[in-house]
């Protein structure tokens, strides 16, 4: 019984200092993430360095638990909880491709700062005209289905404003100047995030599109 009590004391500390614990478990992220450079390029340690791939994994489950236990403790689904999806569904989307970047990127740097000739496979070749376009395309609707996802998510936590609400005005752009005002809920809070988050969506989608009317060229 006292071993029990003492693990339910440890998880309430644990909770009542969540954010530091968020902190460490962003510190621990990014240790990871220089460890694992450096193991690989710096001292040329590859099946070392995978080790701390283990340990980026541990900190985003680490994360998810403390925001799982949170909810069950307070039954809110609060900024806490929407700050770390933020940080997970980043890290499960676009976090893979910029680590990549990142990676070629560090490779190339630590290369050229020995003076080490570069491989074929670390020069990024760049793309140009529809190639390019389509390359965007695919980002853009990958940041969509992330918008969607959410949106969806939200929706079963918080009350979505009415549809009278939201298609109050005289047109398309209106509704779409009302979302960005207001959001999709009721929520004071998510409603700005979605608000915000909708704005960032639609200046994405004319970005996109102008790759298309006017190609990148070389």
């Amino acid at each position: 019984m006292s071993k029990e009590r003492g693990g339910i004391n440890l998880i309430e500390w644990i909770l009542d200092h969540k954010w530091l614990f968020f902190i460490m478990g962003e510190v621990l992220f990014w240790g990871s993430i220089i460890g694992f450079i450096s193991l690989r390029y710096l001292f040329r340690l590859e099946s070392l360095s995978k080790y701390f791939i283990l340990i980026w994994i541990f900190s985003d489950l680490w994360l998810f638990t403390i925001g799982v236990l949170d909810y069950r403790r307070t039954g809110e689904f609060a900024t806490f909880q929407i700050i770390i999806i933020i940080f997970l569904l980043y890290a499960l989307t676009f976090g893979r491709s910029d680590m990549k970047k990142l990676d070629r990127w560090m490779k190339r740097t630590i290369k050229k700062w020995k003076g080490e000739p570069l491989d074929e496979t670390d020069i990024t070749e760049k793309l140009y005209g529809m190639a390019y376009a389509l390359k965007q395309g695919k980002e853009f609707a990958l940041h969509l289905l992330l918008y969607v996802g959410v949106i969806i998510i939200f929706s079963f936590f918080y009350k979505i404003r009415a549809i009278n609400e939201i298609t109050n005005g005289n047109g398309t752009g209106d509704m779409i100047e009302n979302v960005i005002k207001n959001g999709w809920f009721d929520h004071p809070f998510i409603g700005k995030v979605t608000g915000v988050w909708t704005l960032v969506l639609v200046i994405d989608a004319l970005i996109t599109v102008s790759y298309f009317l006017f190609p990148k060229k070389k």
